[in-house]
């Protein structure tokens, strides 16, 4: 069983970083615990739920260094990134030290799944694609780097959708291996789905963290409806200027759920169509997520504060545990 509890992975988060935390993981545990591939051994279900929340809390932590400008730092970005494959090494950093603390305690549980062996490689390869996109992230925030393209091909990765489905596999007794070949596509629209309700429902945030990776707002920059300077002075009149793009971006996940619908029945091992009820169910929580933005005001006071703590005092303390 996992060492560190919900609770305790949030007290560790917090006490390097500075998102309304108590809200959001808890949110996104009880999303997990409601979608995952019907194919899971039910025994497994709290299990998953809890692990994709600290693999979440994880990926946070190391996005936070790509896309948050106030924590932006390529140094320990680039070391966060390679603790899944460096975790041996050594960092006096209180930041690096909480993320290891969080993935060692996250992969420990995972390696005791049914199918771990089996899947282990793929799962590999599908975090690398969750990391790489924070180093994309990390270009389009400090340089003209972005394009459609690569936003398309990168940036969903961070949502970590197939990843968390490659762990619902490694807990699947019944998934019949030969049918992955025609499940990647469809987890791939999946992802992409997960990606755009996320996107839509939190660029507000972003605007105010003056991330301009995220997909809506790096379109915005292109088609000259915002330019980075207008984030940075009047974010209420950029996130004005970039509402004529939701429908856009809504208009490509009802394209991916029908991708999704049509193509589940190729699926014989995996009720996928009961996952694809559960997944528009996902779809309408990110757009009813009220009481996140309720709290950002208070989030924004807290943020500012921590800020102020961590330029004036560069040994921060954290949890031992």
């Amino acid at each position: 069983m996992p060492k560190y509890s919900l609770e305790d992975s949030i007290l560790l988060y917090k006490s390097v970083a500075p998102r309304n935390a108590d809200y959001l993981f808890p949110w996104l545990y009880s999303v997990y615990d409601n979608t995952y591939l019907p194919s899971i051994d039910i025994n497994f279900k709290h299990v998953l739920s809890l692990d994709k929340t600290k693999l979440t809390i994880f990926d946070v932590l190391v996005d936070d260094l790509a896309d948050n400008a106030k924590l932006r730092d390529r140094r320990l970005l680039e070391e966060a990134i390679r603790i899944p494959w460096n975790g041996n090494k050594k960092s006096n950093d209180p930041y690096i030290i909480v993320t290891k603390k969080i993935w060692i305690d996250c992969i420990e549980s995972i390696r005791n799944y049914p199918r771990f062996d089996e899947f282990k490689d793929i799962f590999y390869f599908d975090l690398d694609q969750v990391m790489n996109s924070m180093r994309y992230s990390y270009l389009v925030n400090t340089s003209d780097f972005s394009s459609m393209i690569e936003d398309e091909l990168y940036l969903n990765h961070g949502v970590m959708v197939i990843l968390h489905c490659d762990m619902d596999l490694m807990c699947s007794p019944n998934f019949n291996f030969e049918e992955l070949k025609k499940l990647r596509p469809i987890l791939h629209w999946v992802q992409d789905v997960a990606h755009i309700g996320n996107l839509l429902n939190t660029y507000p945030k972003e605007i105010q963290e003056a991330d301009f990776s995220s997909p809506i707002i790096s379109l915005g920059v292109r088609e000259g409806l915002i330019d980075k300077s207008t984030i940075i002075n009047d974010p209420e009149y950029a996130k004005a200027n970039l509402l004529p793009l939701v429908s856009r971006f809504e208009q490509k996940m009802i394209d991916n759920l029908e991708k999704i619908k049509n193509n589940a029945v190729s699926i014989k091992s995996i009720n996928l169509i009961d996952f694809y009820n559960r997944l528009k169910e996902v779809w309408e929580a990110f757009l009813n997520r009220e009481q996140y933005w309720d709290s950002i005001d208070k989030y924004k006071e807290k943020e500012e504060l921590f800020i102020s703590k961590k330029i004036n005092n560069n040994k921060l303390k954290w949890i031992r545990m």
